[in-house]
């Protein structure tokens, strides 16, 4: 379940000077010739245009919505198809794709408020079926939605309001099936947000079934519905509830396309995704209105690249299956996976623009980078960052939450935007009604800089003829995730130390071509240059491969869905069930399960639910990840503590200090776990082995 929305960071933060006067066209003799020219010719106007269009498509006249399959999500691929054609780019090609789809026309509820005023609520959606029309129907006000809140309370056919915070608490299919199971006909859930949310309605993607639906409400509605139920002097009031929300099957969603052909058929991709929230002026309009605006300079500027520079737009990043714990990123999944499975192999790197938020008073992003990259790209940003009074973070490895990990988890090396820390946007804006320009206002200066920084890596990808690896970061990362308290194998550390020791000779080879090929182009010596990009060439193809084995033997995916290793997920299973189990010595059955098993499998829903819901969730999971990113990837639900959760909260209500039973139980789980994680490391030493294989015959 994705509890939380926190990744795994290596943090780098970077400070940073003064912000430039950022004018189109600003000279700056520290760019290249071919990028100043590009940046002479970039109209960051016609980018805005591209995200005003694009944001202003929506099911739902009065909230928006461009979702999977779905007419608007259809509209804005159309619209794009046209403006790629219309700015020149090639081959602009239309990629279906097949899964689930779903049409938000929009929702409302009208009620008398406290005062006795008729009001009118717009509702936020999400991916679900529900149907209404002028009904009638009670609303009933239930906190969190827990398995105690419905204690002693009727809500059959009616409407459930609850407060629920999908950053810290649980994710909205548990709640929702939870209402499901006690018969309400839909949640109404007040999203909660870092900061106040007032008039602003937040969603998510839902992770479960169709039929157990949800709304979204704002604070402020939430409030007025609250207050009127109180001044009723009753539990619940009558609303009239209208709906038009339906998740459909085997529908079709665009992925959009187009490119500048380069002197290879090797690839940079430049991208982002057309469908959103709402209006998603910036998450995901700005990142489609980027990219458009680095194509159009580059062939404004008459750029010839190296490299085939490949645009795309895809649709379905928010949502694209139902009932499924990793029910995103399906279109650029599926475009991998049963559109184009070449791609990947040719591909030389991916730059993602998950959002450009340039917000009124932004100055803190990230860039995503997967280990391997981190080097290259900090010294190219970094010398570019420390002009502007912007700060950085890099974050690695790279997340599962933008769609370049799917080209990254087939082989390719990616980047892409990032949140910064105390983010203005994250905190008040992401998936929200709030994501429009004209609420979060817009800021011009920081929209050119995002150009700037994002299209330099891809001139510089395109002037780099080998790709810039560093495999050993990977595997030094790998050594120091070990806890030497539960894992103490020396043969692993040798294995380990051998793979490094295979990689630091490639990463050196690597650099020097590409030094070498810098230094010809330089002096104008044509011939050597051209013979290092026909070896590159080859070269990438091994790299490639070396990269997508590195994939294969180390990523895995916790329970938030956040990449790790695959010995991580057992190990720290194992380090909190010796800490319950030691609580457990000590007497202290609320430290047990709530510090401890919490973090353990199915063990924080266990605390909150019934155990039909909990069950359920348990019982679709491998079903729910088939065919997506996070098959064979992820197995939260392998170490069940559920019954022991139970037990020790009826344990610690009751004043209990007997738990033999629950320690018993626990030491047979974290004996079956130190048997999982014997497997995991074996079949780690075994990849191990084979990549070090691959690194030592490299260059031979």
């Amino acid at each position: 379940m994705k509890k939380k929305l926190s990744l795994l960071l290596a943090v780098i933060m970077i400070a940073a000077l003064f912000l430039p006067s950022c004018s189109k066209g600003k000279n700056n003799a520290d760019y290249p010739e071919d990028f100043q020219a590009f940046l002479d010719v970039l109209d960051t106007d016609f980018s805005s245009e591209v995200n005003k269009t694009i944001s202003e498509q929506g099911d739902d006249p009065a909230l928006g919505f461009r979702s999977s399959g779905s007419p608007a999500e259809k509209a804005t691929a159309e619209y794009l198809e046209k403006t790629m054609k219309e700015i020149g780019l090639q081959n602009v090609t239309i990629d279906e794709t097949t899964h689930d789809g779903w049409t938000f026309k929009g929702a409302n509820i009208t009620f008398k408020n406290a005062d006795g005023e008729e009001q009118k609520i717009d509702l936020g959606g999400y991916q679900s079926t529900i149907q209404a029309k002028d009904e009638t129907i009670p609303v009933v006000y239930l906190n969190k939605g827990t398995a105690e809140d419905y204690k002693n309370v009727d809500v059959k056919g009616k409407l459930v309001l609850i407060d629920i915070d999908q950053n810290e608490d649980w994710w909205i299919n548990t709640p929702a099936y939870q209402a499901y199971v006690k018969g309400a006909k839909c949640i109404l859930a007040n999203s909660a947000m870092p900061v106040e949310m007032g008039d602003r309605i937040g969603t998510q993607d839902m992770c479960g079934p169709a039929y157990a639906p949800a709304l979204g409400i704002s604070q402020d509605d939430t409030d007025s519905l609250i207050s009127a139920i109180k001044a009723s002097g009753k539990d619940e009031i009558n609303v009239t509830f209208n709906a038009d929300s339906k998740v459909t099957h085997k529908v079709k969603s665009p992925n959009v396309w187009g490119e500048i052909p380069g002197k290879t058929d090797e690839v940079i991709y430049m991208m982002a995704h057309l469908d959103g929230y709402f209006h998603s002026y910036f998450d995901d309009a700005s990142g489609c209105g980027l990219i458009l605006g680095t194509a159009k300079a580059m062939l404004d500027s008459e750029y010839k690249p190296n490299k085939t520079i490949r645009f795309i737009c895809h649709g379905s990043e928010e949502w694209g299956y139902e009932n499924s714990q990793a029910d995103w990123a399906i279109g650029s999944f599926q475009q991998l996976t049963k559109v184009h499975p070449e791609w990947a192999e040719k591909a030389f790197a991916v730059v993602n623009i998950d959002g450009a938020y340039c917000v009124e008073g932004e100055t803190t992003f990230g860039i995503s980078v997967c280990e391997e990259l981190t080097d290259y790209v900090s010294d190219i940003a970094d010398p570019m960052i420390e002009k502007t009074s912007y700060t950085y973070r890099y974050q690695t490895p790279q997340s599962t939450y933008k769609e370049d990990f799917n080209y990254a988890a087939f082989g390719v090396p990616t980047l892409a935007t990032a949140k910064g820390e105390e983010t203005i946007f994250y905190d008040t804006g992401y998936h929200t009604s709030a994501d429009s320009r004209d609420v979060m206002g817009f800021d011009e200066d920081t929209w050119l800089w995002m150009h700037t920084l994002f299209s330099r890596f891809v001139f510089e990808f395109d002037d780099t003829p080998v790709k810039p690896l560093n495999f050993a970061a990977r595997l030094e990362a790998l050594q120091k995730s070990y806890d030497d308290s539960i894992v103490n194998d020396e043969e692993l550390s040798k294995i380990i130390d051998k793979a490094i020791q295979a990689a630091n000779p490639v990463t050196e080879k690597i650099n020097k071509l590409n030094a070498d090929y810098a230094a010809a182009i330089a002096d104008g010596d044509t011939k050597t240059a051209d013979a290092i990009a026909d070896e590159a060439y080859e070269l990438n193809k091994m790299l490639w491969k070396t990269f997508k084995e590195i994939q294969d033997t180390l990523l895995y995916l916790d329970s938030d869905f956040s990449v790790i290793f695959p010995h991580e997920a057992r190990q720290d299973n194992i380090a909190n069930l010796r800490s319950a189990i030691s609580s457990l010595k000590e007497g202290n059955a609320t430290e047990a399960y709530e510090e401890y098993l919490s973090c353990v499998g199915n063990g924080w829903e266990a605390m909150y639910f019934d155990k039909e819901t909990v069950s359920f969730a348990d019982e679709t999971f491998e079903d729910g990840i088939k065919n997506t990113w996070a098959q064979n990837k992820v197995d939260i639900y392998n170490c069940d503590v559920q019954n022991v959760v139970r037990s020790l909260m009826k344990k610690a209500d009751n004043k209990e200090t007997d738990f033999s039973y629950e320690i018993k139980a626990l030491k047979q789980e974290e004996s079956k776990q130190l048997q999982l994680l014997d497997k995991a490391i074996e079949k780690e030493k075994s990849g191990l082995k084979e990549i070090t294989k691959t690194l030592n015959n490299m260059f031979k």
